[in-house]
């Protein structure tokens, strides 16, 4: 056979070795054109969504939050003393009291029995609550913040029977209500009972019989 009637063939190697460098070159464009993407850009951070709170509204809405929990445990605290009937306890409220605590008893024949400072109430109302060994069932507390004075105010219902030291003519237990109210002031981050008011009305039997 003479170089003439040669077919020439395609160098097969030559050409996949050229395919396969443009692959390669097409592949680390692509690479690059991805990583720029990736890259971080510098954007000034989103702002909250309109009508959504920011950081400082929900601190002080929590704040808020708080001061009415500590002050609705103080006055469960409270209750929970009277209706233990147990005057010993009440100096475990001291931390919870300003030092000048008033505290005022109206009872249901709207005599007002006033008592100032921590000894008074033990030694003044203390007895009365002894001997009254009421059973209370106190309603929801509300409360109302103004700075740093904050105002409480709720509902007992007291089964009692009044104790001598009331006078009053009637010697069974009765119901009563008591409507309350209390102040408190913020000390040193924490709130206190600074007064408490009891103001007793007949539920039961309504109306006192007429002295003989």
């Amino acid at each position: 056979m003479n170089s003439d009637s040669r077919v020439h063939r395609p160098r097969r190697g030559r050409t996949l070795r050229g395919s396969g460098a443009k692959c390669i070159s097409l592949l680390a464009i692509a690479l690059v054109s991805l990583f720029a993407a990736c890259e971080p850009v510098d954007e000034p951070p989103a702002e909250a969504p309109q009508g959504e709170p920011d950081l400082a509204s929900l601190e002080a809405r929590i704040s808020v939050l708080e001061a009415k929990e500590e002050i609705r445990s103080t006055l469960l605290a409270f209750a929970a003393v009277v209706d233990s009937a147990d005057p010993e306890r009440l100096p475990d409220l001291l931390p919870s009291l300003t030092d000048d605590f008033v505290l005022d008893a109206v009872d249901f024949n709207g005599q007002v029995h006033h008592f100032e400072g921590v000894v008074e109430v033990l030694t003044g109302f203390g007895p009365i609550m002894k001997d009254a060994d009421a059973n209370l069932m106190p309603s929801a507390i509300d409360v109302e913040l103004d700075g740093d004075t904050a105002y409480a105010s709720f509902k007992f219902a007291n089964s009692v029977k009044p104790p001598p030291q009331l006078d009053l003519p009637v010697d069974e237990k009765v119901l009563l209500f008591a409507a309350n109210s209390a102040v408190f002031h913020k000390k040193n981050g924490a709130w206190k009972l600074a007064s408490f008011e009891l103001l007793h009305s007949l539920a039961y039997p309504g109306s006192l019989a007429p002295a003989p």
